[in-house]
């Protein structure tokens, strides 16, 4: 077969490449037993040709059949010699070998990789030519990395043997090339195929081989490199080959260093170099500069840690020698190739010594000897070591193939720039890995100079094109940075970070944000070693507005402001924008970091100096409308608040401006608040009698209800535009990028307007304030504020047209079941405790008007219980206390189920508590104060009318609510306040009270201001004469003695006339003096009124106002105008239904007024009609729960009245006018005693308390009349007449001058008497009976003219009965008149009634 047809075989089919294995072994046995002398020539001839056509075959890419190629290769070469004439055919044949054993590794044919460099190992080295060792060290190199490769994609014993016999293979070569004593310049070259020229893994897998194998190539290796012989020339061009090689070998030292001592090589580096210095000793530079890298070797492979004792003194000497070689010799050869290679090999060794890769370390030795407290010398030659290499760095113009490569990009070029950053990185890692106390001990100027070194690392990286953020070398000098700043201890360390601040700006365009999140955290954290305070702030405020978390972000604004070591007066925002490594925010970031700023701000820290920091830095109106809220005492906050409400006034508002428009409106409330609040009136000038003085002496005149009405105004546009707000929510919806909503803010300014509007008593508004709060509270979950929206409710109703009360108050249950049983936790504020009782008072309250008595005591011996659950209220007067009683004395005197609440004290005495704790009020929570003053508005209300309804009055906490009213200027509470008083002095008769009480609502609703030359009247009762001794001696007994009419626990004074009937007349009370047209009734009726002409509230005050008007006429016997008036007054009660309703108790007290006047003028019919009518209206369900109970009473005592004058009056037989009692007829002269009473006195004395048909005799002059003789009395005479039936009462005979004269002076004393009686009747522990026998002093001395009127009021006394205390007695009818008798039926006396 010829050679052709078997390169065609061995391309073929497998059956036709063994054909050709056959064929081809045949003819080489044939060649080889020929048996001439050029067999050895003619077999390595054939077998070259037979492996070329091996080597096209395997081209082809037919290593499928590489098995039967290897064995033809098995089959001649154990058999083929070199051929001495012809030494190219050996270097064919190496060649051919070399080539069919890439292609075999190329294909990835382990079995036959190792098959066929087996066959190679087994013949032995021939070399016949000089490059013959090139072929067969490409061979091992490349069986090397062939199975390297296999090692690390999976680790095998197989894999590392056949490393292993490479080793071995490879000193084999060695020794055969020193037995042929060549020069082998070129070795180091071909060497550094297997160690410069090859990654870090592939040395690290020759670093982790056994020494011994290890030492069967390096040793012969080294001393053939030792005895080369090359010419200074050959040296001079091997100088980098030798520098890459011992990069390399310092590397596999370095994986290596595992291994155990004793097996462990000597360092393959320093080997190396002591052949280079015995190459290198003709060449004096390259030389020196090998004996330089030795040294430092040596210095650096230090193993025995018994030899660090002079490490750090060594260290410093050899850094002192290769400073003063780089600054000395490398200014003259820095442009040289030789100089470059040695500088970029020296960078690079740092670079290895500062990789400290844990396990693999080999220089943790030399890095544990230059340690230690005394090492601030030892690390500052480093630094300036490294410093110089940076200085000569800088000098590099060329590239050197020792230089490392970019790992970034393939075609980068900046070989300077790299140099420099890696040795910034270096500087960086071994202050990093310094020991913390030893760190402190640096000295200033060395860490200038490492400042310095990482600040033009950080210039050089900012410029370098390849650095990215995913660049290993920048994230390896991050991390460094972090270590660094992570371990600062002290303000030494602290400083070297202060130098490094504004470099690391720098970076910020190169890390990514997760990394530099971490940098900033750590600088913060080291922050608070540093002696600057506003720097340390700066960064941590940095580091806040780097977090991209916006809970995470606001979280760390609150910790930063509760800091209390925080004490800048700058805010988070500004901090960071001052600070040198301040983030580069979007628009849209630094919006958002300021909003949360601003929250936390007003949450934390409301100081004035955070808040101007923040209006520095505003971006919206409504960010300076929420930072103005808290800055209302600034006068430019005031003014930009009132050019921006006015701007707003003037255009088509969007939802947000409608909220600015209410915040700035509330900051307008409360200027105009305070401004009222100068007023100072002291409490001791606030008397009954000086009220029209007092009104002018403090400049009170321009306090009316019209000068109250822009207030009312403001605070209602307040309310409408938080509810606009509130409305357009769906329609204009709002982002929270353009703005983040300050729910609080809102609520706030929400409640200071609705607290506004109840304060100022204008309930409609309030109502729909407070419903506004409501819903946002339910809304948003704010469970405190819906407690004190519906608390509002509760109090004043049981249902309401606007909403669903009765859900709203199971809402309300709800939460308070929830609240409640935590509420003592300490994360509760007191006002939420507060809040909290009110409510269930309230609630209480609530339930008792829907009838459920036993639901509302409940709940009010709850709060009792939960309150003395607080020890800072337990023995206290404070608001909860006071609610508590109020509600009690609310649900006591408007309740028709008295037995129900038998056990619970009168009304009287809640009346007396209540006044005696308002004197000991104590604050405890900020509500306290407003809660306090609501609760007295309505219960100066409701207790007049529970005392004008039983007779009494109690004044007391009318002068203190009043007070505060005038001082702070709410004219409508003020007005309702003086209708409250002049209700209680119209009850009592007391007309010229009542009527300066009317000059001053007149006044403060504009209807009659007053004047300053305007004469005060003066009341007709007071006495001004002196009084002698026995006078004022006998006022005081007759005080005492009308004091026993009193029932336990009566507040204060009945009049007199309540009790008997007096025919005594005077002139009535001229209240038309001045100007009769101001006193029109009519005008009170009048809607067109300008300030009330869109407010219920006040026509229904005018309408009240009117009422009293009329009822002050009827007590003066003025009855002109009254006939028109009550017709008027029932068409304007029947014009609008919804007005009316709001009236209250004046549509009961009405009908009583009504009925008097009907009576007094024989309009029985007319009487009998409109308390009928009244009844129904009494029962009905919009008045049973909230008016006094004594109202029906008294409506049927005036039917039954009415009704019984209506009858006709049959002729009565007359009876013997008694002479009246003498025990109580004063100025009596004992001259005038009848003479058979000295004779009665003898006789078993029998005590009449009461005689109504007794006369005054009319005898008695003057002059008789200026002593008095107390034992001119007669006897009494005690009369049981709890039996008798009642007789119809005679009109006594006029008084004397001398009579009337004392009479002027007995009510005050008579008042203070009963008083005294009152409050002692209180001390008692256990209650007094009342007793069947009542005494009761015939009241024949002289009244005063507010109390003495021959009409006697029908809603007192009725005309026909005599009400008394105790059991109805008989009365002596007298002969000389005759009367009427009554008709036999029972007498309706409500006198116990009132009392209860």
């Amino acid at each position: 077969m010829s050679r052709d047809e078997i390169a065609k075989q061995l391309r073929g089919t497998r059956k036709e490449v063994e054909s050709a294995v056959k064929t081809i072994q045949s003819q080489f046995n044939h060649i080889r037993n020929g048996g001439t002398s050029s067999v050895a020539s003619d077999a390595l001839r054939y077998e070259i040709n037979i492996l070329s056509k091996l080597s096209f075959a395997l081209q082809d890419n037919c290593h499928k059949h590489a098995d039967l190629y290897c064995d033809i290769v098995a089959s001649m070469l154990p058999h083929v010699e070199p051929c001495a004439t012809k030494p190219e055919f050996w270097a064919r044949h190496l060649g051919s070998l070399h080539y069919i054993y890439h292609a075999i590794c190329r294909e990835q044919t382990i079995e036959e990789c190792q098959r066929f460099y087996a066959l190679v190992n087994k013949q032995r080295v021939h070399l016949k030519n000089k490059t013959d060792y090139k072929l067969y060290l490409n061979i091992h190199i490349r069986h090397l990395y062939f199975f390297g490769q296999q090692i690390q994609i999976q680790p095998t014993s197989t894999a590392k043997n056949q490393l292993c016999l490479a080793l071995q293979a490879m000193g084999v070569l060695f020794q055969a090339m020193q037995r042929q004593n060549g020069g082998y310049s070129e070795l180091i070259a071909e060497l550094n195929q297997i160690l410069g020229k090859r990654s870090n893994s592939f040395l690290k897998i020759l670093g982790t081989l056994p020494v011994a194998y290890s030492n069967k190539m390096y040793e012969p290796l080294f001393k053939l490199l030792a005895s080369s012989g090359s010419t200074t020339d050959e040296l001079n061009t091997q100088f980098p080959e030798y520098l890459s090689a011992l990069l390399a070998l310092i590397q596999i030292d370095g994986f290596s260093w595992q291994q155990q001592a004793e097996e462990a090589p000597q360092q393959l580096a320093l080997q190396l170099l002591r052949c280079c210095r015995e190459s290198y000793k003709e060449l004096t530079s390259l030389n020196y500069v090998m004996q330089l890298l030795y040294y430092y070797l040596k210095l650096l492979f230090t193993r025995d840690s018994a030899q660090t004792t002079d490490l750090k003194r060594h260290y410093i000497d050899l850094t002192k020698k290769l400073i003063n070689f780089f600054e000395h010799k490398g200014a003259a050869h820095a442009k040289e190739q030789w100089f470059i290679d040695f500088l970029l090999v020296f960078v690079r060794v740092q670079k290895l010594l500062h990789q400290r890769n844990g396990k693999n370390n080999c220089f943790e030795v030399f890095w544990q000897g230059l340690g230690g407290t005394d090492s601030a010398e030892t690390y500052t030659a480093h630094f300036e070591l490294i410093q110089c290499l940076i200085t000569m760095s800088m000098d590099i113009s060329s590239n050197s193939p020792l230089a490392a490569s970019c790992t970034n990009d393939s075609k980068c070029q900046s070989l300077r720039k790299h140099c420099i950053f890696t040795l910034g990185c270096c500087a960086t890692n071994a202050y990093s890995f310094w020991q913390p106390s030893a760190q402190a001990t640096l000295q200033k100027a060395a860490q200038e100079s490492l400042a310095g070194i990482i600040h033009y690392a950080v210039d050089v990286v900012k410029v370098t094109k390849c650095m990215v953020a995913t660049s290993a070398e920048l994230l390896n000098f991050v991390w460094h940075l972090n270590n660094i700043a992570d371990k600062v201890s002290s303000g030494t360390q602290m400083a070297l970070l202060q130098l490094l601040v504004k470099p690391l700006q720098q970076l910020r365009s190169l890390l990514g944000d997760q990394e530099m999140r971490q940098l900033l955290r750590r600088l913060y954290k080291a922050g608070s070693y540093c002696d600057n305070p506003e720097l340390a702030a700066q960064l941590q405020c940095t580091f806040i507005a780097a977090t991209t978390c916006p809970a995470r972000q606001f979280q760390q604004i609150c910790v930063y402001y509760c800091n209390a070591k925080n004490s800048i007066p700058k805010c988070v925002y500004e901090l960071h924008e001052m600070s040198p490594l301040g983030n580069p925010l979007t628009t849209a970031q630094r919006r958002k970091l300021y909003e949360l700023d601003m929250v936390a701000v007003m949450a934390h820290r409301k100081t004035p100096p955070l808040l101007q920091s923040l209006l520095r830095h505003r971006q919206t109106d409504y960010q300076l409308v929420l930072l103005g809220r808290h800055m209302r005492t600034d006068t430019t906050i005031l003014n930009r608040f009132e050019e921006l409400r006015l701007k707003l006034q003037k255009k088509r508002l969007t939802r947000l401006e409608q909220l600015m428009l209410a915040h700035v409106s509330v900051s307008k409330i409360l200027e105009l608040d305070e401004k009222n609040q100068k007023t100072k009136i002291p409490m001791k000038e606030v008397t009954e009698r000086s009220l029209e003085e007092l009104c002018i002496k403090y400049n009170l005149l321009d306090v009316n209800i019209a000068s109250e009405k822009p207030r009312v105004q403001l605070a209602t546009a307040v309310i409408a535009a938080f509810e606009a707000f509130y409305n357009q929510a769906d329609a204009e919806r709002l982002s929270s990028d353009e703005a983040l909503i300050d729910w609080e803010a809102l609520i706030d300014d929400a409640i200071c307007a609705a607290k506004a509007l109840s304060s100022m008593g204008y309930m409609q508004q309030a109502d729909r304030a407070w419903l506004l709060l409501l819903r946002i509270s339910r809304m948003l979950g704010d469970r405190f504020t819906f407690l004190r929206a519906i608390s509002h409710f509760m109090s004043h109703y049981t249902q309401h047209a606007l909403f669903d009360m009765a859900h709203e108050v199971e809402h309300a249950q709800q939460l308070l079941d929830d609240l409640w049983p935590q509420i003592r936790s300490d994360h509760f504020l007191k006002r939420q405790h507060t809040t909290l009782m009110l409510c269930l008072c309230q609630m209480a309250l609530y339930y008792a008007r829907l009838d459920c008595l036993s639901h509302a005591q409940l709940l009010l011996l709850h709060v009792e219980r939960l309150r003395d659950q607080f020890q800072e209220r337990v023995g206290k007067c404070d608001v909860v206390l006071l609610t508590l009683q109020s509600v009690r004395f609310r649900i006591c005197y408007q309740q028709r189920h008295c037995s129900i609440l038998a056990r619970m004290p009168t009304v009287y005495q809640q009346l007396d508590t209540l006044t005696e704790n308002v004197r000991k009020f104590t604050s405890i929570s900020s509500v306290d104060l407003g809660a306090l003053y609501m609760l007295l508005s309505d219960l100066v209300r409701d207790s007049t009318e529970c005392t004008a309804n039983r007779l009494c009055e109690l004044p007391n906490m009318s002068i203190s609510l009043l007070q505060v009213l005038l001082k702070s200027g709410l004219v409508l509470r003020t007005v309702e306040v003086l209708i409250s008083w002049m209700w209680t002095n119209l009850r009592m008769e007391c007309m010229d009270k009542a009527l300066s009480k009317l000059r001053l609502i007149e006044h403060f609703l504009c209807i009659q201001p007053l004047s300053l030359a305007q004469p005060i009247s003066k009341s007709s009762s007071l006495i001004t004469t002196p009084m002698d001794a026995q006078s004022k001696h006998m006022t005081e007994l007759v005080g005492k003695m009308l004091s026993m009419q009193l029932e336990q626990g009566t507040a204060s004074v009945e009049p007199i006339r309540k009790q008997q009937q007096l025919t005594v007349s005077l002139p009535p009370l001229k209240i038309q003096s001045q100007n009769a047209n101001r006193l029109k009734l009519q005008r009170y009726l009048q809607e067109t009124h300008p300030v009330i002409r869109d407010s219920n509230q006040l026509q229904c005050i005018y309408f009240i106002v009117g009422c009293f008007h009329a009822r002050l006429y009827f007590l003066n016997r003025e009855y002109d105008q009254l006939d028109d008036f009550y017709s008027m007054a029932n068409d304007w009660l029947q014009r609008d239904t919804e007005r009316s309703n709001a009236l209250g108790h004046m549509l009961l007290v009405l009908p009583v007024y009504q009925a008097n006047y009907l009576r007094a003028t024989n309009k029985y019919r007319q009487a009998i009609e409109v308390t009928e009518s009244a009844l129904k209206l009494a029962k009905s369900e919009q008045l049973q729960q909230r008016v006094d109970v004594n109202y029906r009473y008294n409506l049927l005592l005036q039917l039954r009245t009415a009704q019984l004058e209506l009858q006709p009056k049959p002729v009565a037989k007359t009876r013997r006018q008694q002479q009246p009692r003498r025990a109580l007829q004063f100025n009596v002269s004992p001259e005038d005693k009848p003479k058979e009473k000295s004779k009665a006195s003898k006789t078993k004395p029998k005590f009449t308390i009461y005689t109504e048909d007794s006369s005054l005799s009319s005898g008695s002059s003057p002059e008789e009349n200026k002593r008095f003789d107390l034992n001119s009395c007669q006897l009494i005479e005690i009369i049981d007449l709890s039996d008798e039936e009642l007789s119809p009462p005679l009109p006594p005979p006029p008084l004397t001058a001398a009579q009337v004269k004392l009479t002027k002076s007995l009510p005050r004393t008579a008042q203070a008497t009963r008083s005294t009686r009152t409050r002692a009747q209180k001390q008692l522990e256990t209650p007094i009976v009342p007793a069947r026998r009542v005494a009761t002093a015939p009241n024949t001395l002289g009244l005063t003219s507010s109390i003495s009127r021959r009409n006697t009021t029908p809603e007192d006394t009725p005309k026909t009965t005599t009400v008394t205390r105790g059991r109805t007695r008989r009365q002596n009818a007298v002969e000389e008149q005759p009367v009427t008798p009554l008709v036999k039926m029972d007498s309706m006396s409500t006198r116990r009634r009132q009392r209860n």
